[in-house]
């Protein structure tokens, strides 16, 4: 029996032919466009920023400074060079790092509305912000990080960052540099509290059982670790 196979988009591969030139350079037939790379980066990190870039601090008077850094959405890479200073009025502010793909840029956008998850805009909240009626001067208390909240913005991690620094799937003490009693347990998508690893034959606490995958598993058994790829 004859085999019966589908194309499947792929790459990259040498092209075979030039389908066009454009501006003077040649687009061969299988080449591929920024879409696909950003897809092919998207698969290896997760959104967020990258370790401290673009942190939130007061700059005098009714001015905060975003730090310069790094942050990836969707496989594109936003990178402020410099520090970048924004100016607010008394309100309930959101700073966001912005990919728009409709325009193709990022944008550091302070906005008092809801941060934005469509198919074209994807935004990250960096900070929150409250400014009361008669503030004169922005202070750090007023400035909520929400960098390192995985659900708002998040830190950039590959999907295989946390299992380079277990020695065993079956006898962690750490994982990404979290010591064990510092994971949760989930039970499904929620949390239950703190995860009350097994204690090996040195007396220190172990996690046992890790797993990872694209959906979480209905229920966890104490010590198991469930690494949910996004």
């Amino acid at each position: 029996m004859a085999d019966i196979s589908t194309a499947v988009c792929g790459g990259m591969f040498d092209s075979t032919s030039v389908e066009e030139t454009v501006n003077g350079f040649p687009r061969g037939n299988k080449a591929v466009d920024a879409a696909f790379f950003a897809k092919m980066i998207e698969s290896f990190y997760r959104d967020g920023v990258l370790g401290d870039s673009f942190g939130i601090t007061p700059a005098g008077g009714m001015a905060v400074t975003v730090g310069a850094g790094i942050g990836w959405i969707r496989g594109y890479m936003a990178w402020l060079k410099e520090n970048l200073t924004l100016t607010l009025t008394p309100g309930s502010w959101k700073i966001l790092l912005r990919l728009n793909l409709a325009v193709g840029e990022f944008t550091v956008t302070a906005t008092e509305g809801d941060a934005v998850n469509t198919e074209l805009i994807r935004d990250l909240v960096l900070g929150e912000i409250t400014l009361p009626a008669n503030v004169s001067e922005i202070t750090a208390a007023m400035i909520a990080d929400t960098r390192t909240d995985r659900v708002k913005c998040g830190i950039v991690t590959s999907t295989v960052d946390a299992l380079s620094a277990v020695e065993t799937a079956q006898n962690a003490n750490s994982l990404g540099g979290v010591p064990a009693d510092g994971y949760l347990k989930r039970s499904g998508g929620i949390m239950t509290g703190s995860l009350t690893a097994a204690k090996d034959n040195t007396g220190k606490l172990t996690v046992r059982n890790i797993g990872y995958g694209s959906e979480l598993p209905d229920t966890l058994a104490d010590g198991d670790l469930f690494i949910l790829l996004q």
